[in-house]
């Protein structure tokens, strides 16, 4: 799951390919439809240990658009095969919803918001 959230925020679309179980694998991914995200906080899981062949894992994961922080909320299932760890489907709870106490106002020269130490209009502001 972590690696499937890395490859996310480095838009390595051959890794979330591969990992994607052939079943419900899109044909192709446009890395420019793809957000920036900033945080991931893994709520639960359940199996997905070195000894399963499938495992479900609850995440939220924060982007930032149009000058508000939103939140992906996630049950997504894996499957273990060829000891590889595949991306079956999931299950959206609550997508892009804004977070409470994070709509900020935020000027292009000043920092921005999702924490990177960048100007906001070198970063989610561009």
């Amino acid at each position: 799951m972590r690696s499937r959230y890395t490859a996310y925020v480095v838009r390595d679309i051959s890794y979330l390919l591969r990992s994607w179980h052939p079943s419900t694998r899109p044909g192709s991914i446009d890395p420019a439809a793809i957000p920036a995200w900033h945080e991931l906080q893994i709520i639960h899981t359940e199996k997905g240990q070195e000894t399963d062949n499938e495992g479900i894992v609850e995440f939220q994961a924060l982007t930032f658009s149009q000058k508000k922080i939103l939140r992906l909320h996630e049950v997504s299932r894996f499957m273990k095969e060829n000891d590889q760890w595949l991306y079956i489907d999931g299950d959206i709870k609550d997508d892009t919803l804004p977070v409470e106490g994070h709509e900020p106002k935020v000027g292009r020269n000043a920092p921005c918001p999702c924490g990177s130490g960048r100007k906001f209009k070198k970063c989610c502001g561009h």
